[in-house]
């Protein structure tokens, strides 16, 4: 994976809880911060957002749920909730929280060919789609979401599948809240 050019930061946050499972996935907690902020600049680089900060959180699944249930009002853990602040092109600012116990659960399902780590990779990926104004409530906002995942995955180095069904469908549950934010539920 290459560094791309940007002025675009990407602050990433690492729970203590998550620090053994990604330095294993990602052979050290250094390199994992530096993955999963490259992942977030991606995607704001296939909407042309590279001016600002989006701040990335990992967490637990006992994290996600309390935050989940305050700004969705969905009382369960989720992969990804996004909070964009501000979105006039180059110009991006927002936060993603993204839950590593998520990913393995997902990673799990014998339909999903990705890894843990590229399930997590994912989930800030489709964050911070939501943050550089991506929904996906609708089919075709999700397939132009699903294409802009794809092209993001592959500027870091993954090549999605063409059509695994943790990236195709989501939940009937997938929201966005009136105030901006967004969950990502994959599965």
């Amino acid at each position: 994976m290459g560094q791309l050019e940007t002025n675009l930061t990407a602050d990433v946050l690492v729970d203590e809880e998550a620090e053994p499972d990604l330095s294993v996935w990602f052979g050290s907690l250094e390199i994992a911060r530096t993955q999963l902020a490259e992942a977030a600049i991606a995607a704001a680089a296939v909407e042309g957002c590279d001016h600002g900060s989006i701040g990335v959180r990992i967490c637990d699944d006992a994290t996600i749920h309390p935050i989940n249930r305050e700004f969705l009002q969905h009382d369960y853990p989720t992969d990804v909730i996004s909070f964009p602040y501000e979105l006039a092109p180059p110009q991006v600012e927002g936060e993603l929280v993204a839950s590593f116990e998520t990913a393995i659960e997902n990673a799990s399902e014998p339909s999903n060919p990705l890894s843990p780590r590229e399930e997590l990779l994912l989930y800030v990926v489709h964050g911070t789609l939501h943050i550089v104004g991506h929904d996906d409530q609708s089919p075709e906002p999700r397939a132009a979401m699903r294409r802009a995942e794809a092209v993001a995955m592959k500027a870091i180095g993954i090549e999605l599948p063409l059509s695994p069904p943790s990236l195709l469908e989501t939940s009937p549950d997938d929201d966005s809240s009136d105030d901006g934010m967004s969950s990502g539920d994959f599965s």
